[in-house]
């Protein structure tokens, strides 16, 4: 089953739009960069989805557990700003992302497939840098449980900061959304399908604190707080 042309004419534009202001070439493999480029080992995730929003997100993360999370959403081809944040990942899911990795060969092999179809399969790049070393490979599917494991982490970080993103944009431009959005984080947050939650806490204390934000929303975004400040105690080594 193929996309509409006019839909895959536009995701194609907001693609390359992306890419260029990362001032990337098509022909590349578009990588996330940090500030701590080169200074110690990191591992890079990125995912071409064109049936999803966001349509492409990466997000790199160093040994120190320093991170950068990048995405192209509906609106950029609108706005031409790409989503970013900046943030520190739990202990856990630090261990977790470098030792995969480790067991992966940091990716100087090959263990998925890479499907003939993007338009209907989601294509995903797995990087590993540090000094001389530049690893890196693409795949669709894969059998292997790491690499399946693996690719679940960076998922589940996702939809977390996606979450985030629509919250910040509904604050501003859509404060009746936020109540129905804070309950869909609810569901996923308890079935455990969001990792590194406490990441979000800076915006949920906003929500929270914002007076001309639904009480009932408020009252959840309070819920989540302490969701996310229970996961974090768990989280800690």
């Amino acid at each position: 089953m193929f996309l509409p042309f006019r839909s895959v004419i536009s995701k194609v534009f907001v693609l390359v739009l992306f890419l260029g202001y990362l001032g990337i070439s098509c022909a590349q493999n578009p990588q996330l960069q940090l500030k701590t480029s080169g200074q110690f080992p990191t591992v890079i995730f990125s995912a071409v989805r064109w049936n999803a929003d966001p349509s492409y997100y990466s997000i790199a993360i160093d040994a120190t557990g320093t991170a950068t999370y990048l995405s192209a959403p509906e609106g950029l081809a609108k706005t031409g700003i790409p989503y970013t944040t900046e943030f520190q990942v739990s202990d856990r899911t630090r261990r977790i992302v470098f030792n995969l990795s480790q067991k992966l060969g940091y990716f100087a092999g090959s263990y998925g497939e890479l499907q003939s179809s993007p338009e209907t399969h989601n294509v995903y790049t797995l990087a590993y840098r540090y000094g001389s070393v530049n690893n890196q490979y693409t795949y669709s599917t894969s059998s292997d449980a790491d690499l399946e494991e693996l690719t679940s982490v960076f998922e589940e970080l996702s939809q977390t900061f996606e979450f985030g993103r629509k919250l910040s944009e509904f604050e501003l431009r859509n404060r009746k959304a936020i109540g129905p959005q804070l309950d869909v984080m609810k569901t996923k947050a308890d079935r455990r399908a969001l990792r590194d939650l406490p990441a979000l806490v800076p915006i949920l204390r906003d929500l929270a604190a914002d007076t001309s934000v639904d009480a009932a929303a408020r009252k959840q975004a309070s819920s989540l707080i302490k969701l996310a400040q229970s996961n974090a105690q768990l989280a800690s080594p």
